[in-house]
């Protein structure tokens, strides 16, 4: 079952997504509260996910980042982690978004999280902004 973070925008895309998966709609996730099927409550700093054993935090807020990640092995944030999440195994940030374009998740029922992103099924295209240079130390 699909759950939007918004049903107002991008109508094409939430249309497609919908007749892949088989569904004629979907729900929007609660601005605050639980879902109805109770895997998914948000608050105005994030969400929290869990499903197959696994916890996957939707961090918005710089101020819920350090909680979830201690709670989460899948940590999904809207602002960049400048910072270790000890307990995750996977950290999707602002910077990785904007690297590699969208991620699907899928949580496995051993535990673990497999993720494809954009970049990695489609490749170097010239449309894609090349990967950044990795930061050497100063020459003197």
């Amino acid at each position: 079952l699909l759950q939007l973070s918004t049903t107002r925008a991008g109508r094409m895309t939430r249309e497609t997504w919908l007749r892949r998966a088989g569904q004629d709609d979907a729900l929007a996730w609660p601005a605050a509260g639980t879902s109805e099927d109770g895997r998914l409550s948000c608050d105005g700093a994030g969400c929290l996910y869990r499903a197959a054993g696994q916890v996957v935090a939707i961090v918005r807020e710089p101020s819920a980042l350090a909680e979830d990640c201690r709670l989460a092995g899948v940590v999904v944030a809207l602002i960049p982690v400048r910072r270790a999440c000890h307990s995750a195994t996977m950290v999707i940030d602002r910077f990785a978004l904007w690297r590699e374009g969208g991620h699907a998740i899928w949580l496995e029922a051993d535990g673990r999280a497999r993720v494809e992103t954009v970049r990695g099924v489609r490749g170097q295209r010239p449309w894609v902004a090349a990967l950044p240079e990795p930061r050497r130390g100063r020459e003197r």
